[in-house]
């Protein structure tokens, strides 16, 4: 796993590589600042219309992912590996984990005490 963040400002590493899974996936990057990132990608015949992203703000580190359904924010996450379409987002001991495939939409959250 990777850090995502430096400071409070996302790390250059994870925006080229949240940027290269956007591209795989037929996402859109839709804002990219220095402590907020965001992709959402349109509905396909595997997948619905989903957006997700990690932000700073009030000393916390949020992912947050929309669905038509669901809307998940997990605070304190700081770590994330890319793999193809796969995405995974953890705090720093693994406690919480988000995992999404982009490519057909299917994600998971779990989480385990410490």
């Amino acid at each position: 796993m990777n850090d995502i963040w430096d400071d409070g400002e996302i790390r250059e590493p994870f925006r080229r590589d949240f940027h290269a899974l956007a591209k795989r996936t037929n996402g859109e990057v839709e804002v990219d600042g220095e402590s907020t990132m965001f992709c959402a990608f349109e509905p396909t015949p595997q997948r619905s219309t989903m957006r997700v992203g990690v932000y700073f703000a009030n000393g916390r580190q949020t992912l947050r992912f929309d669905t038509v359904r669901e809307e998940i924010e997990l605070a304190m996450v700081n770590q994330y590996e890319i793999s193809r379409p796969r995405f995974t987002i953890s705090s720093e001991r693994g406690s919480r984990t988000f995992e999404l495939n982009a490519a057909s939409g299917e994600w998971n959250v779990s989480k385990e005490s410490i």
